[in-house]
């Protein structure tokens, strides 16, 4: 090919290469396209409500508001849940104390009317009125005793309840009141209490000192019966009431120097004796 032929086509070549950048579908393809400019919308500035909205002084568990456990003063509240226990647990300890209580005294009469029918000098008459009473007393004292043991069941289930959820029972007054001075309701309600277990103490050494003395008759009288079985069973529970016994005269020691002690710690503080009066 001749140098003439050669460089005609060169420039043929380059007047196609030309053509072809120039063209708009070739420009087309080779700008890179342009960023569409993001806009803003209003649901894009202001947030949609999924939600209901907690006032301010509760607080929100699995979705829905529950009462605050903050009081207007800062001060830690109940759980309502716990307090409606707690009330529930008041009453019915008192139930049980109350029942336990008028089933011990019942024993008592019992016991008391079983002596009067040994006392010599008694007319058929009196003799004959005590039986009376005391087959009646002896029936309401089944009774009674059911209905004591009833009552210390339904406790006993309230406050395994409590104990599954963690509950606990609200603490007495403090001694000492907010502007640090003694605090009387709590000398008063300490020892009421300490009272109250002193005497429910003396009421139990009176009821099993009757106890072992009635069973330590009975294995006397059966002594010579020969009937060991029966025997060994008066004895073990004999054994029984000595252990309820020994721990009653304990219980009402330990009372009793709890008192002395209130009482000593309460005069030191200052409080007057009358608070104590009428208890």
């Amino acid at each position: 090919m001749t140098s003439r032929a050669k460089t005609f086509r060169l420039i043929f070549a380059l007047a196609i290469l030309a053509a072809m950048f120039s063209s708009p579908s070739f420009a087309q393809q080779q700008t890179p396209p342009k960023k569409k400019t993001p806009t803003l919308r209003t649901e894009d500035v202001v947030k949609p409500k999924t939600e209901e909205v907690i006032e301010e002084g509760t607080e929100k568990v699995e979705g829905k508001p529950t009462e605050t456990v903050v009081s207007e003063t800062g001060k830690t509240k109940d759980n309502p849940e716990e307090s409606a226990w707690r009330d529930r647990v008041k009453l019915a300890r008192q139930r049980a104390k109350e029942a336990e209580r008028v089933a011990e005294e019942t024993e008592l009469r019992v016991t008391d009317l079983r002596n009067q029918l040994g006392v010599s000098g008694q007319t058929t008459q009196d003799r004959n009125s005590n039986a009376v009473e005391l087959e009646e007393t002896g029936k309401q004292l089944i009774k009674l005793r059911a209905e004591a043991r009833a009552a210390a069941a339904d406790l006993e289930k309230l406050l395994e309840h409590g104990r599954e959820k963690g509950f606990s029972e609200a603490a007495g007054p403090s001694a000492t009141s907010e502007d640090g001075k003694p605090n009387e309701d709590y000398y008063r309600s300490r020892h009421q209490k300490l009272l109250e277990e002193f005497r429910t103490a003396e009421r139990r050494v009176d009821l099993y000192e009757n106890r072992v003395r009635e069973l330590n008759q009975k294995i006397r009288g059966s002594s010579g019966s020969g009937d060991n079985f029966f025997i060994a069973q008066l004895a073990q529970d004999r054994d029984e009431a000595q252990q309820k016994l020994d721990e009653a005269q304990e219980a009402r020691n330990k009372a009793r120097k709890e008192l002395d002690d209130l009482l000593e710690e309460a005069r030191r503080a200052g409080i007057a004796p009358g608070v104590f009066r009428q208890q």
